[in-house]
């Protein structure tokens, strides 16, 4: 055991407090009070009931056998103390304060054991050489079965009366920094002192002084300092630390409470580095850590989101980026990069390139757009390129924003004109590989389909088969992105556009290593007019594959096994060799080797 030579905190003793309902009747809270020692009840022993300010709401004593009785008691929130001359006062349960007692949902029976305690502890509690007024001492046994608290006096001084002759620890809480004696970040670690019969146990004890943490965020490449780079450092309790660094890219934190482990996440200004993210700081009292944070450059697009109307700027507004060439749109809601309250938007940290920016709202007033040149766009090929470069943040144009539309329909078999359910729309070519969301755009309940939240502008519709029976095709029967018959969204309105299908046509043959063996291996299938990707397979274990969802028209198919290459043996999407496809039929012995590049 370690011993702190009467240097520290004391507790009120008190005794040990047994629940038990001993005459519990509604409105009635009745027990025994007992001396713990020797079980004999306590005459004259008083038992006061408190609300969760503190003020006295009721309270009885007991007579010659120890019974008290409190009559009238309101159901609700309480706390309970126990008096008894010669005893230590005790708070339910086994509490040696008002401040540690527990909240009881009374009526009910509560029993008290006291004991006789006639040691005292008392001190000064002092941070940076000055009394800490109004700082939390905690006094507990070393088994932590008993708890007192106290608070300080505007000297710094405090006093437990009527403490059990016991070994104790003490606990201090003050403003943002806690420890245990002697300055020690945990119960484990705490000293302990002895507290005896009629003794008084003097425990002072000072503050550990805060710790400091300097972050230095530089450059990976070059070493420079990140100028304008952010840092935020998470603790166990709130609220987190946040700092933004000026030319030199120092973050300086001060005043900050030891003993904590802490998470620091460090980001550049404008997405023009990669975050460093989550790293484990220890802070020592009393001392300056540093923490150098080397960042990687990205690069990053910045704009300024307003309402096409009114100019004011708007929040929420999210993008996603989509680098050229885009093959295909990912029907997902990632909200990377969202506008805040002044409207700014900082698409980053990105890969240096060129990118087109596919704007999604989060406030439903306003449609999706692709951003064009000078406002929405419903057309790919209309919108804006942005090019990113490394370690800049790019400026582009003010994003329009204008107001929603929908568009709902019909899909049907053109042969039969019988309703198609399972078929997903989308206003630009979607790329299959991550799946269909059938939640949302799919046609259902006798083919129809709705797609909302839709910009005012033309739009190409895709109605992509998720079925394998239909050949994926465009709004107004185009085979193609290029053939599509845009359908015009009107703000605020919903207009009309049916699909009637035609029948699936197809592409198969074997995927073959370089012997001539069937292997595993990707197939992409995309129009040779538009690049749009339609469909994607793997093989069966004997090499077979098929790419469904074509209509008529030529496509060009890329297929990876150990590395991409394009049919027949081209190196490009360019260079390949287009392939015919009908609809309603398969076309066949389409075998795909490895290039021999």
């Amino acid at each position: 055991m370690k011993r702190a030579l009467f240097l520290a905190a004391a507790i009120p003793i008190v005794a040990l407090l047994t629940t038990g309902p001993a005459m519990a009747d509604e409105g009635i809270v009745a027990g025994v009070v007992k001396a713990a020692d020797s079980g004999a009840p306590v005459a004259g022993a008083c038992v006061t009931l408190f609300d969760l300010e503190l003020k006295e709401t009721g309270s009885g004593c007991a007579g010659a056998d120890g019974r008290y009785e409190i009559a009238g008691v309101v159901p609700g929130k309480y706390k309970a103390r126990a008096t008894a001359a010669g005893y230590a006062e005790l708070w339910a349960y086994n509490k040696g304060s008002a401040l540690a007692a527990e909240v009881l949902d009374l009526p009910h029976g509560l029993d008290f054991s006291l004991r006789q305690g006639t040691a005292t502890v008392r001190g000064q509690i002092t941070a940076e050489g000055r009394p800490a007024a109004g700082a939390s001492v905690s006094l507990t046994d070393q088994n932590q079965r008993w708890w007192s608290t106290v608070l300080t006096a505007a000297d710094g001084t405090y006093s437990f009366s009527g403490v059990k002759a016991d070994t104790y620890t003490m606990a201090i809480t003050y403003g943002d920094r806690t420890q245990w004696i002697r300055q020690k970040s945990s119960f484990p670690e705490a000293d302990t002192f002895a507290a005896e019969e009629g003794q008084v146990a003097v425990v002072d004890e000072a503050m550990v002084p805060y710790g400091k943490l300097r972050v230095v965020a530089t450059d990976e490449k070059t070493g420079a300092p990140v100028a304008g780079a952010c840092s935020q450092l998470n603790r166990p309790r709130p609220p987190e630390l946040r700092k933004c660094a000026g030319a030199d890219g120092v973050m300086l934190y001060e005043d900050v409470p030891p003993f904590d482990y802490y998470t620091l996440s460090v980001w550049g200004p404008d997405g023009t580095h990669y975050p460093v993210n989550g790293q484990q700081v220890h802070l020592p009292p009393g001392q300056t850590t540093e923490f150098r944070a080397p960042m990687k450059p990205a690069a990053s697009i910045v704009a300024t989101v307003r309402d096409a109307k009114t100019k004011a700027p708007l929040e929420r507004i999210c993008v996603d980026t989509y680098a050229l060439p885009i093959v295909g749109v990912l029907d997902a809601d990632y909200q990377y990069y969202c506008s805040d309250a002044d409207g700014k938007l900082v698409i980053g940290p990105i890969d240096p390139g060129a990118y087109k920016l596919l704007v999604k709202p989060l406030d439903e007033r306003y449609g999706i757009q692709w951003a064009g040149p000078d406002g929405g766009t419903g057309d790919i090929g209309q919108a804006r390129t942005v090019t990113a470069e490394l370690g800049k943040a790019v400026p582009t144009a003010d994003i329009k924003m204008d107001p929603a539309g929908t568009i709902t329909g019909k899909v049907t078999d053109r042969a039969t004109a019988a309703p198609v359910n399972g078929v997903c729309v989308y206003p630009y070519a979607v790329d299959p590989r991550i799946g269909f969301r059938f939640d949302v755009n799919c046609s259902r309940n006798g083919g129809v389909y709705t797609i909302k939240g839709l910009g005012p502008y033309k739009w190409p519709l895709e109605f992509a088969s998720s079925r394998g029976d239909y050949a994926w095709q465009w709004s107004g029967g185009g085979a193609d992105r290029f053939a599509a018959r845009p359908v015009r969204v009107r703000p605020g309105a919903t207009v009309t556009e049916n699909a009637a299908l035609v029948p699936n046509g197809a592409i198969s043959g074997r995927i073959l290593d370089k012997d001539g063996k069937p292997t595993f291996g990707y197939v992409y299938a995309f129009s040779a007019r538009t690049g749009d990707i339609v469909d994607w397979a793997t093989p069966d274990s004997n090499g077979q594959y098929t790419v469904n969802g074509l209509t008529t028209q030529n496509v060009k198919i890329k297929h990876y096994t150990d590395a991409d290459c394009w049919y027949r043996d081209a190196a490009d999407f360019a260079s390949a060799t287009p392939i015919p496809v009908t609809a309603g039929q398969t076309t066949g012995g389409v075998d795909l080797r490895p290039c021999r590049r």
